[in-house]
């Protein structure tokens, strides 16, 4: 009698770390992973034709070379005063269009050797009131100074046109920008980028 409760006890046992194990695997097996891809790899399992961040790097790179070729900030005695509008959205995705701008700005500021000047406009209001205590004495500073006027204007737009046919999407952009003079509102330069996708959906999507 000993013997078979031992022997039962034991089958018991197997079963509950064979359960077990069947319990962890299927665990990590529902386990999402996370891993660091390189900005500019595509997706492999990116389904639509919507822009990507290797579009989105190479529309700001392509701009900021044309942009600072400009002969009015190349031969320019001192460096132009730039201010960054916001950037219109005309297509049918959901897109922060400005960070288009920034990254623009950006990529000026790092490889243009001070060839531009971007103003902040973003924080105007915490300058003027930087300023109201200065002139209070209540914090201490080298002086108040002019602010800069823009003497252009970064700014641009982006438009799509979508078609579907069968169990195909086609999406074609069109990314523009422009700087305009703050004065004439005369455009001193403007430059674009197309791009044109294409996705077919497979049977198991449909």
């Amino acid at each position: 009698m000993r013997d078979k409760m031992m022997m039962r006890w034991l089958a018991l046992g197997a079963q509950f770390i064979v359960l077990t194990i069947c319990c962890l695997t299927l665990a990590a097996g529902c386990t999402g992973q996370t891993k660091r891809v390189d900005v500019d790899s595509g997706d492999p399992d990116e389904l639509g034709t919507g822009l990507n961040s290797q579009d989105f790097r190479s529309v700001c790179e392509r701009m900021a070379r044309s942009l600072v070729r400009l002969p009015q900030i190349q031969n320019a005695s001192t460096p132009p005063k730039v201010a960054v509008l916001d950037v219109t959205n005309n297509s049918n995705d959901l897109i922060d269009a400005r960070e288009f701008a920034l990254k623009i700005r950006t990529l000026l500021i790092k490889n243009a050797e001070g060839k531009i000047i971007f103003l902040d406009r973003d924080i105007t209001e915490e300058v003027k009131e930087e300023n109201r205590e200065k002139e209070r004495g209540k914090i201490t500073g080298t002086g108040l100074k002019d602010r800069y006027g823009a003497d252009f204007f970064l700014t641009g737009q982006i438009g799509s046109i979508d078609r579907a046919a069968g169990r195909g999407n086609t999406t074609y952009y069109r990314l523009s920008f422009r700087l305009t003079d703050a004065a004439t509102q005369a455009i001193a330069w403007e430059d674009e980028y197309e791009i044109k996708k294409i996705s077919t959906i497979g049977d198991v999507y449909r």
